[in-house]
This record gives C-alpha cells, sequence and structure tokens, in this order.
C-alpha cells in the first residue's frame, strides 16, 4: 500500500527518514561529510559542524514522530523541514558552483533536497482529514 500524500504513514516515513539521517550525521561525521565530496582533512576539522546538522535532522525528525504520536498539528514541523532542506540544498549547490564541494555532490544535494521538498509538501496541501481515515493526519492549520 503506497501512503496516502500527506497522510499520517507518509508523514511517519519522512520523520523517521530525517532521524535516521540525522542519527548518522551525529554518529559518523566524516563519513557524512565525505560523502558530499569533502577532503578527509577538512572532514576531520569540520566534524562538528556535520553533528550540528545531524542534531537540527534528528530534532525535526522527533518532533514530527512526537506530534504525530500525539496527534497534535504537523504544519509547523513539515515547514521547518522544508525550510532547511531548501537551505541544505542551496549552501551545498552553491559551494559546488564555487568549487568548494564537487559538482557531483552539489548536484546530489540539489536532487536530494529537492526530493525532500517535493515528499513534506503534499502534507501543507492535503484536504482537511475525516475523523475515521486512519491514515490521514487531523490536524488542519
Amino acid at each position: 500500500m503506497t501512503p496516502q500524500a500527506g497522510g499520517r504513514t507518509h508523514l511517519g516515513l519522512l520523520a523517521l527518514g530525517r532521524c535516521a539521517i540525522g542519527a548518522a550525521a551525529l554518529t559518523r561525521p566524516v563519513t557524512a561529510l565525505r560523502a558530499t565530496g569533502v577532503d578527509r582533512v577538512t572532514a576531520e576539522n569540520t566534524a562538528w559542524a556535520a553533528r550540528l546538522l545531524g542534531g537540527r535532522d534528528l530534532a525535526l525528525g522527533t518532533g514530527l514522530l512526537h506530534a504525530l504520536a500525539r496527534r497534535h498539528p504537523t504544519d509547523g514541523w513539515v515547514w521547518a523541514g522544508i525550510l532547511t532542506d531548501a537551505v541544505d540544498a542551496t549552501v551545498l549547490s552553491t559551494a559546488a558552483a564555487r568549487r568548494q564541494i564537487s559538482p557531483a555532490a552539489g548536484a546530489l544535494a540539489a536532487l536530494l533536497g529537492a526530493g525532500a521538498v517535493a515528499w513534506a509538501a503534499p502534507a501543507l496541501t492535503r484536504p482537511a482529514a475525516g475523523p475515521t481515515d486512519p491514515d490521514t493526519d487531523t490536524d488542519t492549520d
């Protein structure tokens, strides 16, 4: 069964993905940075930045999971994720254009950021949920 766009399962998958990425950046920051094309020495010297971003993503994912579990409004969490993904994609694309990271890494970051935004956006455009649909989020703001 495909998750309904904007439904609880869809948002849960989004939150779990963000938690996984955040946990990976927190626990393996050098590996995460190397995946963007950063050289080993720079990655080791800036691992703290990857941990910051990992903590941010883990917090956003956990917040969305908590809101889903409590049936609280999720739009704020979704918007925060969309904005951070858009900023990440822009910053990494700019870094690639300036040859601060590899062009391939910049293109991958742009695609991943755009994909994350595209995955999250339907949650903000969904119709109001019905009380009998267990896969649909019940917030209406």
